[in-house]
């Protein structure tokens, strides 16, 4: 018996080395400068040396024997974490020279950790002796420095699962099955290798049973290896693996659970005094009741499908097609009413679902307002509209999609028959922009309850629709907030028109008590009581003219004539200068333009000081007749000039409204001209208007 069984080992033994030697000579002769196959070989050297070094252990004869012999494998094993390490950070990566370095201390600890434990604390691997177990075994104790050695072992194996669980994650098709099998391989090695560490630190010793369990785990893995490199050919397989494919790794919580879970059971059995048989058989029932536990979890179960749905399974839906209509449907509207319209004909197709409804939250309501259905039942029903009141209440707190169905909780005074009757089965709730925007109702359909793969779905039609709603409410919000301040700006241009008629009304008035016995004096004034209310009746009539686009009169005029006729209305007496050099006439608007030279003359007269002069000069530039008005009052500040100035409801003037240069740049503009304005804080201001003396362009 124990012949046959010598005989077995050594036949794993032999069997193992030659896996392990050939591959690793495969991969050199492969291609010798790759640090993928440098790596993998240098492993599989050490995989190799401890293979046979641990048979000897297994065989010798006496206590001393079978510690040398062990103390020689782990110092052949010493170099496996490194190795492997800087495989698993390599392998099918395109960009491993990144990992590398950003790896790089990891990369020496794990050369050099084991290296100096296995070699500098040679006598304190184990303890000095050596006991056989019941089935034939040594068993040797561990010593400080050999529960360090599997302790780093431990470590180094769930980092390289955990890369190489990324290097899959990363890639996908073809390349996912070329490069599948490797990774298995080398999962199934450092899996086993985890068992074995926490066999070994679990009860402080090693048996040289497991050796032979190392062996079959290495020809199994091997021939994994040689599978993998005949489907890909031997050709080099690259993936860009970024590092957030994974921003936490799937096996290191599941190892770490197993570890704990393993430590604390130990520990019981210990306590307890069990023997290690049953603590085997306890294991395995625990590890079972365990996986039952996590897949009768609701919560667990669902991760559990969502993972293996989006990384492991076929779509289902043509998600190009899907999101392609979508997107042309929705695009191109502008009516609130029209996009909730497209969206639920979009989802009722896409789900083949004949009742899809949306509810709109409304804070200014006491009810909800309907968004669209796709079916005119829904709109007409006001059953529905009643229980879209406390559904919208109970799905604002709620961020999944529900089965009502199948729902924990129900909203109170609904019943699954109530909505069963008014064809809701599926709810999800409408947010964007941090807002609950309102709920996407559905009925049950004809096939199969929702899948996973479903709810994401309608998760992403939710996220996608409310988005457009919000987007299409703050449209129409900025719609109104313009409309007001069109119809602001339009009563502001008004007002200050009347402002300039009070303006020059109120100088006249002033020296009507000084020159009334003037008989010139006495005409003048009914002039412009008259011409006065002539502009109030055109103004009245000519609303429209306030607007963006003015509605311009032109003719032929006399330029120097026209500012002449403004400016004696006005009665400055010796504040106004005048210099009105010689000009050609030209065709332009004289009311529009006396009213552009109205509001920069007074503008000038309110901001300088009493007595000061306004200059009033016409010239000729090239093709351009200019009018200036020039003051030395209080100035403007270069600030307002870049930010403020011609913008509406912007002014330096106390009581001002800031329509005045706003309303003279779009009189001058509308003509095809230009106004310029120069300006030094305190020591006064010019403004330039330049016309084209073709008229209008």
């Amino acid at each position: 018996m124990s012949v046959n069984i010598i005989d077995v080992n050594l036949a794993i033994c032999i069997t193992a080395s030659i896996f392990c030697a050939g591959t690793g000579c495969l991969a050199l002769a492969h291609d010798v400068r790759s640090p993928v196959y440098r790596s993998f070989a240098l492993g599989m050297a050490a995989l190799t040396a401890e293979t046979i070094l641990s048979y000897l252990a297994m065989n010798a004869s006496m206590p001393d024997q079978a510690i040398v012999w062990s103390r020689l494998s782990l110092n052949a094993a010493a170099l496996a974490p490194g190795s492997w390490l800087a495989f698993s950070l390599s392998y099918a990566r395109r960009n491993f020279d990144e990992f590398s370095r950003s790896w790089k201390w990891a990369l020496i600890a794990a050369f050099v950790v084991p290296v100096g434990l296995t070699t500098l604390g040679w006598n304190n691997l184990f303890r000095a002796y050596a006991e056989v177990s019941e089935n034939g075994n040594w068993v040797i104790p561990l010593s400080l420095c050999g529960y360090g050695f599997y302790l780093i072992v431990l470590l180094c194996s769930v980092l390289i699962l955990a890369n190489l669980e990324k290097t899959l994650m990363a890639s996908h098709g073809a390349i996912r099955w070329q490069i599948k099998l490797s990774v298995l391989g080398a999962g199934v090695l450092f899996a086993a290798a985890i068992y074995v560490c926490a066999h070994v630190l679990m009860f402080s010793a090693l048996g040289t049973g497991v050796f032979s369990f190392n062996g079959v785990i290495l020809i199994f893995a091997n021939i994994l290896f040689i599978i993998s490199a005949i489907r890909s050919e031997l050709r080099d397989v690259r993936i860009y693996v970024s590092r957030d494919v994974f921003r936490g790794s799937f096996a290191i919580p599941v190892i770490g659970a197993y570890l704990l879970g393993v430590g604390l059971f130990a520990k019981l059995t210990s306590y307890l005094g069990i023997s290690r048989l049953a603590l085997g058989g306890g294991l395995i029932i625990f590890s079972v009741l365990l996986g039952a536990a996590l897949l009768l979890s609701g919560s667990v179960r669902y991760r559990i499908l969502r993972f293996i749905h989006i990384h492991f399974l076929r779509p289902y839906y043509d998600y190009r097609k899907i999101w392609t209509d979508f997107t042309r449907k929705t695009s191109s509207l502008v009516d609130i009413d029209h996009v909730c319209a497209a969206i639920v004909k979009t989802v009722s197709d896409a789900f083949s679902s004949s009742v899809v409804t949306i509810w709109l939250f409304e804070e200014s309501l006491d009810r909800p307002a309907f968004g669209a259905s796709s079916t005119p039942v829904v709109e007409d029903a006001q059953g529905v509209e009643k229980l879209a009141v406390p559904l919208l209440g109970f799905m604002r707190d709620q961020r999944a999609p529900l089965d009502m169905e199948n729902a924990s909780a129900m909203p109170p005074g609904i019943s699954t028959q109530l909505l069963k009757k008014a064809g809701i089965r599926y709810c999800v709730s409408l947010r964007a922009g941090g807002q609950f925007i309102g709920l996407l109702t559905m009925n049950e359909r004809a096939g199969p309850p929702f899948s996973v793969e479903d709810f994401d779905l309608l998760q992403t039609f939710a996220d996608q629709a409310a988005g457009l709603i919000l987007n299409h409410k703050l449209f129409e919000s900025l719609g109104q907030a313009r409309e007001i301040e069109a119809f602001q700006a339009l009563s502001s241009f008004f007002a200050h028109d009347l402002k300039n008629i009070a303006s020059t009304l109120s100088l006249t008035l002033s020296n009507l008590p000084l020159h009334y016995d003037d008989p010139e004096f006495r005409t003048d004034t009914l002039k412009i009581i008259t011409k006065s209310l002539e502009k109030i009746r055109s103004m009245c009539s000519r609303l429209s003219a306030l607007d963006r686009k003015f509605e311009l009169h032109v003719r032929e005029c006399d330029f120097n004539e026209l500012v002449r006729s403004a400016l004696s209305n006005l009665k400055l007496g010796n504040m106004l200068v005048t210099d009105l050099g010689p000009v050609p006439g030209t065709s332009l608007d004289p009311e529009q333009i006396q009213k552009v030279l109205l509001n920069l003359v007074l503008n000038a007269c309110e901001s300088s000081r009493n007595g000061t002069e306004i200059l009033v000069s016409t010239c000729r530039e090239g093709d351009y007749l200019r009018l200036s008005v020039t003051d030395r009052g209080c100035g403007m500040s270069r600030e307002f000039m870049s930010k403020s100035l011609f913008r509406p409801f912007k002014t330096t003037k106390k009581g001002g409204s800031g329509i005045g240069l706003y309303q003279s740049r779009m009189i001058v503009e509308a003509h095809g001209g230009r106004v310029e304005a120069r300006s030094r804080e305190g020591h006064g201001s010019t403004f330039s208007v330049f016309l084209p003396l073709k008229g209008q362009n």
